[in-house]
C-alpha cells in the first residue's frame, strides 16, 4: 500500500516539515508505522508513506503528476488522505475541497486502473481548547489565526459525498475514521487529547488505533482480491 497525503501521512515516517521537525513524538509514531506496515519489523503489510506537511489537494495532484506515482510503483492499494489543509489553510468551500480530492483520485484511477483506491475520510479536527467539534470553549483572542472555526460540519459534508461516490465505483473504497477519533460526553462530541493533542494531528496512540483499523481494512481488500482471481 502507498499512503498519499499531507503532514498526517508524513508523520508516519517519523518526521514533519521534510525532517525539520522531529523528536520523541515522531519517533513513537515511526515505531507504530514500522511495526504495522514494515514486514521486516513484524508488520502484516508493506507500506510507503508519501506525505508533505501543509499540502492541499492541488499540491498532491501535482506531486503524483510529477514523479510520485511512477510507472514502476504499483501497490495493490493507494490510500488517500487529503483535504484538511484545504479547509484550514486556504479556507476553501466544501465544493472545492470535494472537487480537489476527487481530481486526485481520478488521476490515480486513470494511471493505476488495476489498483484499489481507498479514500480516507478527512479526519475530524477542532480549534477549540476542549476539543469539542461544535460548541464549547472559545479562544478569546482578536487574532484571526486564533479564532475558533467549526470545521466539523463542512468535513462531514465532504466525507458523506466521498462515501456516496465510493459506493458507485468498484475501484474505490471509503474508510471512515470518525469513530476512532471522536468520543462523546454529555451529548457533546469531542476529540480526546490522548488521540490528537493539537486536535489535528494524531498522537502515537491515535496513529496506533487508526493503523490497526487500516490494517484490518487492507486485509479485507487483499483477501477479497485473492478470492476474485
Amino acid at each position: 500500500v502507498v499512503f498519499l497525503g499531507d503532514s498526517i501521512t508524513e508523520e508516519w515516517n517519523g518526521w514533519s516539515m521534510g525532517g525539520a521537525w522531529g523528536g520523541r513524538r515522531f519517533d513513537d509514531i515511526a515505531h507504530v508505522f514500522e511495526t504495522m506496515f514494515q514486514k521486516g519489523k513484524g508488520g502484516e503489510v508493506e507500506a510507503l508513506a508519501l506525505g508533505i506537511s501543509g499540502d492541499v489537494a492541488p499540491n498532491l495532484l501535482w506531486r503524483i503528476q510529477n514523479g510520485e506515482m511512477p510507472d514502476n510503483l504499483n501497490p495493490k492499494v493507494w490510500w488517500v488522505l487529503i483535504g484538511t489543509n484545504d479547509f484550514g489553510k486556504h479556507k476553501c468551500s466544501e465544493e472545492i475541497v470535494l472537487m480537489g480530492i476527487l481530481r486526485v483520485v481520478e488521476e490515480i484511477m486513470h494511471h493505476k486502473p488495476d489498483a484499489t483506491i481507498v479514500i480516507n475520510g478527512i479526519l475530524p479536527r477542532s480549534s477549540r481548547p476542549d476539543g469539542k467539534l461544535v460548541g464549547g470553549d472559545d479562544k478569546n483572542n482578536d487574532d484571526d489565526d486564533d479564532k475558533v472555526i467549526d470545521f466539523w460540519p463542512a468535513i462531514q459534508a465532504v466525507n458523506e459525498n466521498l462515501q456516496k461516490i465510493c459506493e458507485k465505483h468498484d475501484q474505490l473504497e471509503y474508510f471512515d475514521a470518525d469513530s476512532i477519533f471522536i468520543k462523546e460526553k454529555r451529548s457533546k462530541k469531542y476529540i480526546p487529547s490522548a488521540l490528537m493533542k493539537d486536535r489535528l494531528h494524531p498522537t502515537a496512540l491515535g496513529h496506533k488505533i487508526w493503523g490497526e483499523a487500516i490494517v484490518k481494512k487492507l486485509s479485507e481488500i487483499l483477501n477479497r482480491d485473492k478470492k476474485e482471481r
